[in-house]
């Protein structure tokens, strides 16, 4: 049965519909109009409060974010922010940061599911997430440079860490578009899918990591998150981190159905 929703979220017309249903929470980007854009009104705050209601409820345990009509986000609004004095671009770039702080840092998993276009900032959204399924129709394009700008929304962070710097270096020096199978082969995407199917490839994944050890998930992406590290740091984080999973309630079931040959219940404890 579907998990309850606040009801800000309900709402067919809402720039963000939210449905939480067997621990996964689904977060649809609904500007279609604006190409799901991030400047759209309600858009960033629909992913904020989502994000809040992620972390918030234990019983919610990896997230979905995907875009409605045929695209995943287009980024910014380029007439607005050529509008705008540098003050207010700072302002709203300031703003913004704290969407890619939360799917960062938050220890639940959350996944894109991206059909059609994820440029700029919506490039941004999606390499913050932890695991990317691309559609036939995605198309991911760092475009800052192609009208005179340089790349935000977190992508000096997760772009090289997905490609590392050189292949950083060339998708926001030429803003060249990268199609959903060339994604995949040079690890820009975790899965790639026939057009139109992302997001149930996501929400299947999702429903498996659902069931799966959350609280290892959450020290895996907390560890990730500060590679490369030197062998001394990887060493004290494993000293950090390995001693409160290996008494967790989740591994005492996970060695007990190895040791008894059956699938393991996890619990996210």
């Amino acid at each position: 049965m579907p998990h309850p929703i606040e009801p800000s979220t309900a709402p067919s017309a809402s720039p963000l519909i939210t449905t939480a249903a067997d621990g996964v929470l689904k977060m649809v980007i609904n500007a279609p109009q604006a190409r799901n854009s991030l400047s759209a009104p309600g858009v960033v705050d629909g992913l904020l409060a989502g994000l809040d209601l992620l972390e918030r409820d234990p019983d919610l345990r990896c997230a979905v974010i995907t875009g409605a009509g045929g695209a995943f986000c287009s980024g910014g609004n380029l007439n607005e922010l050529s509008s705008l004095p540098e003050d207010q671009v700072r302002a709203r770039m300031n703003a913004n940061t704290w969407l890619y702080r939360r799917i960062a840092l938050c220890d639940k998993l959350v996944i894109a599911a991206v059909d059609g276009p994820a440029y700029g900032a919506g490039l941004g959204l999606a390499t913050c997430c932890d695991w990317i399924v691309a559609g036939e129709s995605a198309a991911f394009c760092c475009a800052f440079v192609r009208v005179g700008a340089m790349p935000d929304a977190g992508l000096f962070w997760s772009l090289p860490s997905r490609l590392g710097a050189g292949g950083a270096r060339r998708m926001m020096v030429l803003g060249k578009e990268v199609r959903g199978p060339e994604a995949l082969a040079i690890g820009l995407a975790d899965e790639f899918v026939a057009d139109g199917g992302a997001l149930p490839a996501a929400m299947a994944f999702a429903d498996r990591l659902a069931q799966g050890p959350t609280r290892a998930y959450g020290r895996i992406k907390a560890g990730l998150r500060q590679a490369p590290m030197s062998l001394e740091q990887a060493l004290q984080y494993q000293m950090d981190n390995g001693p409160g999973l290996f008494a967790s309630e989740d591994f005492r079931e996970g060695a007990n159905a190895f040791l008894e040959k059956r699938k393991p219940v996890f619990k996210g404890r």
